[in-house]
C-alpha cells in the first residue's frame, strides 16, 4: 500500500489542513466550491422535496412572526409532484427500443459486457445505474462528480478488478484541480474532542483513500493511509455529470431543469402565504369593547389598584397580574365568557337593549388569497412549460397542429441533449475506464475494440396513442409511401399494446409477414391487371389475417 503523504505536494496537505480546521468556510476549497453547493441547495427543493428556508425565511410585508414561524414549520414539497412528472419524461431517453449497446465477440469484450450488463453491484447494469441514480442526480446537482475506481482495493493474484461508478455530491468535492481531485467521505468524534476526516483521493496515477486526526484545538494533525489502488492510467478517471454552461461563473454548471426553477420557486413562496393567509382566516384579529382594569393589590397598610396596567405601590412599580399591563378587563381565550354589566346594553328609553357586542373579528378579504392560489398553480405549470414539457401535460388544449408540432420539436431536442450527456459522455467515459481496470489495457486501438459500440436514441417517445393515430391517419389520407405507413402502424401498437406482448408480437409479426401491407385495394387490382404480383401474393395479403 503507498502512502498518500508520498504522492501529495506539501501545499495540498497545508490546504487541507486548513479546510479540517476551517469546515465552514466555503472559500477555502476549490474555487467553484460554494457556487456549486448553492445551486445544488436550490435544485433540492424541487428534486428532492427538501424543506427551502433560505427561501421561506424572506420577511414579507407586516408578516406576524407567529405566521412566519408556521409557514416554515407546515411547509410542504409541492414542487417535487411537478419534478418527478418533468423526470418520468426525460427517464424516454431509457426505453431500450431506442438506444444499443453491441460488443464485439472477443471474450474480453463478452466479459465486459456480462459484467456491466448483468452483475454490476447493486444496480445489476451499468444503464439502471445511470438511468435510476445518476439522472436524478445530475439535474439536481449538475457538478457533482463520478470517479471510476475499484469496487474492492485488496485484490489478490490474478483476481480481475471490479471497478464501479461513484458519485460525489458537489459539497463533497473539498479540492479540485487538473491532475487530481480530493473528496470528502465522512467525519467521526474521538476522544478529548478529536475529529476523524475521511477523504478519497485520486490522480492519474492511483486513488487512495485516507483519513485525518485533528485535535480539539486544530493544531495537530495526523494522516493514515487506509487503501490504495495504482491504476497508472495517466489521466484522472473523473468527470462532472454536467448540465448547461453557467454564464456567470466559469468552470460551473446549471441543471437542464434550471430554467423551471424561477416558476418553481415562486410557487412555493405563494403557497406558502396562501398557507399563512388561510391560518389567518380561520384565526382573524379580535377586536373588544374593553373597561379600564379595576384590580386592587392589597397591602399591609394600605391597598395599590391597578394605573395603565401597572400597581404602585409606593417605591417599586410592576405589571397588573390582572390585565398584563393592558390597563383594560379583557378575556384571555375565545373560549372564556365576556361578563358585561347590565348598564351597558339598557341604553335606550325604557330601558330598552343595545344589540351591539361589545367584541368582535376584522373580516379579512379573501380576494388576494384566491388570486394568490391561482398564481401558485399557474406557475407549477409555467414550470414545465419552462422545459416544453407541457405539451405532454395537456395534450392539445387550445393549440393548432403545427403548435403542437413545434413544441413537440422543442421536447424532443431538449431531450437528445440529455441523451447526449448519457450515451456520449457518462456512459462512454465508464466503459472506458471500466476496460482499463478490468483488463489493464492502455493502447487506444486494443481498448476500443474491448469498448461496446452504442447507438444513442434521437427520437423519443413523446406522442400519445391518439397523436399517433390521428398522424398515422392524415398519412394514409395524402398516400404516402405503404412501407412508412407500415412503420407508423408498428409504432401505434407498440404504445398500445406494450402490457400485453403476446398480442403486440403477432399483430407485428402479421405486418411483417405481409407483402402487400397498407396498400389499398386499389392499387392491389391495378398490380394484379398488370401482372407485376402474382395472385398468391395477393391471396396471402387478403389471408393473412384470418
Amino acid at each position: 500500500m503507498i502512502d498518500v503523504i508520498t504522492v501529495v505536494s506539501p501545499d495540498f496537505v497545508e490546504s487541507l489542513k486548513k479546510i479540517i480546521k476551517d469546515s465552514e468556510k466555503d472559500d477555502l476549497k476549490h474555487e467553484n466550491y460554494k457556487e456549486c453547493k448553492d445551486h445544488a441547495e436550490e435544485m433540492s427543493w424541487h428534486v428532492y422535496g427538501t424543506k427551502p428556508e433560505r427561501l421561506l425565511k424572506r420577511t414579507r410585508p407586516r408578516e406576524d412572526p407567529a405566521i412566519t414561524q408556521y409557514r416554515l414549520e407546515s411547509y410542504e414539497p409541492i414542487t417535487q409532484s411537478i419534478c418527478k412528472k418533468a423526470l418520468s419524461i426525460v427517464h424516454k431517453i431509457f426505453d431500450p427500443n431506442l438506444y444499443s449497446i453491441r460488443f464485439d465477440e472477443s471474450a474480453q469484450a463478452k466479459e465486459l459486457e456480462k459484467y456491466t450488463l448483468e452483475d454490476y453491484p447493486h444496480f445489476n447494469t451499468v444503464v439502471n445505474y445511470l438511468a435510476n441514480f445518476i439522472m436524478k442526480k445530475m439535474i439536481a446537482d449538475p457538478n457533482a462528480i463520478i470517479l471510476v475506481q475499484p469496487y474492492a482495493f485488496d485484490i489478490m493474484g490474478a483476481e480481475r478488478p471490479k471497478p464501479i461508478a461513484t458519485c460525489y455530491h458537489s459539497r463533497d468535492v473539498f479540492m479540485r484541480g487538473i491532475n487530481y481531485v480530493c473528496l470528502f467521505d465522512k467525519c467521526e468524534p474521538l476522544e478529548r474532542g478529536w475529529k476523524r476526516w475521511f477523504f478519497t483521493y485520486a490522480d492519474k496515477v492511483g486513488v487512495y483513500r485516507f483519513y485525518v486526526e485533528m485535535s480539539a484545538d486544530g493544531r495537530d494533525f495526523i494522516f493514515t493511509t487506509t487503501e490504495s489502488y495504482i491504476h497508472n492510467f495517466g489521466e484522472l478517471p473523473v468527470w462532472s455529470l454536467t448540465g448547461d454552461y453557467s454564464d456567470t461563473k466559469l468552470g460551473c454548471y446549471q441543471s437542464y431543469f434550471f430554467a423551471a426553477v424561477p416558476f418553481w420557486n415562486e410557487a412555493i413562496n405563494d403557497h406558502s402565504d396562501v398557507t399563512g393567509a388561510y391560518r389567518m382566516h380561520m384565526w382573524p384579529q379580535k377586536w373588544e369593547v374593553a373597561d379600564e382594569c379595576e384590580y386592587v393589590e392589597r397591602g399591609e397598610g394600605s391597598n395599590y389598584p391597578c394605573q395603565g396596567g401597572y400597581v404602585f405601590d409606593g417605591n417599586t412599580k410592576h405589571k397588573c397580574p390582572s390585565c398584563g399591563g393592558s390597563g383594560y378587563k379583557t378575556a384571555k381565550s375565545p373560549y372564556e365568557s365576556h361578563l358585561v354589566n347590565r348598564d351597558k346594553f339598557m341604553t335606550g328609553e325604557g330601558g330598552s337593549a343595545n344589540i351591539q357586542p361589545p367584541f368582535g373579528y376584522v373580516t379579512v378579504p379573501v380576494e388576494a388569497t384566491k388570486m394568490l392560489e391561482d398564481k401558485a398553480d399557474r406557475n407549477l405549470k409555467k414550470g414545465l412549460e419552462a422545459l416544453s414539457m407541457d405539451v405532454v401535460n395537456e395534450i392539445g388544449l387550445n393549440q393548432s397542429g403545427k403548435a403542437k408540432e413545434m413544441d413537440r420539436t422543442e421536447l424532443n431536442d431538449f431531450l437528445k441533449r440529455i441523451s447526449s450527456v448519457m450515451y456520449d459522455i457518462h456512459l462512454t467515459n465508464i466503459y472506458y475506464f471500466f476496460t482499463k481496470y478490468m483488463f489493464g489495457v492502455s493502447d487506444p486501438e486494443k481498448v476500443e475494440k474491448i469498448q461496446p459500440e452504442i447507438s444513442k436514441p434521437t427520437q423519443f417517445d413523446v406522442y400519445s396513442s391518439t397523436e399517433l393515430t390521428e398522424q398515422f391517419a392524415k398519412s394514409k389520407e395524402a398516400k404516402l409511401n405503404p412501407s412508412y405507413l407500415a412503420v407508423k402502424q408498428v409504432e401505434i401498437q407498440n404504445k398500445e399494446f406494450s402490457t400485453n406482448p403476446q398480442l403486440l408480437a403477432r399483430l407485428n409479426l402479421e405486418i411483417s409477414l405481409d407483402p402487400l401491407a397498407e396498400v389499398s385495394t386499389d392499387e392491389i387490382s391495378m398490380m394484379l391487371a398488370n401482372g407485376t404480383i402474382e395472385k398468391c401474393t395477393a391471396i396471402i395479403h387478403d389471408n393473412i389475417r384470418l
